[in-house]
């Protein structure tokens, strides 16, 4: 019984410090470094510009956002963006590891919005999509 209570205790301290690890090394990226990369990913989108839109990615980033889901992503977004769009920042939300930037899109000449988001962690993109 005593083993199993070390064991679980010891247990919990390795989630814990694990947890922990995660938050502290995750880096704190600031709205104003999140809105710029938020600007590049658009304007990579805009352009059609696969290379560009990825550079930013981390390595799953990279691996999931393959051409076709770069492609669709085009044909759902771009004729919108392209037409000129300014950003209006709402915040973030923290998760483990990573922070969610959101952000409202007004399209140029259009009364409709679009909601932005982009996750970073430790600098890179980890997420991205437009609604």
């Amino acid at each position: 019984m005593l083993l199993k209570k070390s064991v679980f205790k010891l247990f919990i301290l390795f989630f814990l410090l694990t947890l922990s690890a995660s938050i502290v090394f995750a880096q704190d990226e600031t709205a104003g470094t999140a809105e710029n990369l938020m600007i590049f990913q658009l304007e990579a989108l805009k352009n059609k510009d696969y290379n560009k839109f990825i550079e930013h990615g981390n390595k799953a980033f990279k691996k999931f956002m393959d051409k076709y889901s770069f492609d669709s992503l085009i044909m759902q977004t771009r004729a919108k963006i392209a037409k000129g769009y300014r950003l209006e920042y709402l915040g973030d939300l923290r998760s483990i590891g990573m922070r969610k930037h959101l952000w409202k899109l007004y399209i140029t000449g259009d009364k409709y919005q679009l909601l932005g988001s982009l996750s970073l962690s430790h600098g890179k993109v980890v997420g991205f999509s437009l609604e």
